[in-house]
């Protein structure tokens, strides 16, 4: 099954389930959170500050999208 249809089939399943289902269902998917998996480190948060900022003084110094699919492209042949 893809993921497509598992995606598909949970919507289903949570837009008709009764409120004890909703509840068991939101229990199992909080148990498997962390918030190290979604919180960025330091290190990352300072490199992106990095990268904002050298944005912000040459904004034109990036490639468009369709420059880096062109690029991508190319290394994929």
């Amino acid at each position: 099954m893809s993921s497509a249809d598992i995606r598909e089939r949970l919507h289903d399943f949570i837009n008709k389930a009764d409120d004890k289902a909703l509840e068991a269902l939101y229990s199992i998917v909080q148990s498997g959170i962390d918030e190290s998996d979604y919180t960025l480190s330091s290190e990352h948060k300072t490199l992106l500050e990095e990268r904002l900022e050298e944005h912000e003084k040459y904004p034109n110094s990036g490639s468009s999208w369709e420059e880096v699919k062109d690029r991508v492209k190319l290394l994929v042949v």
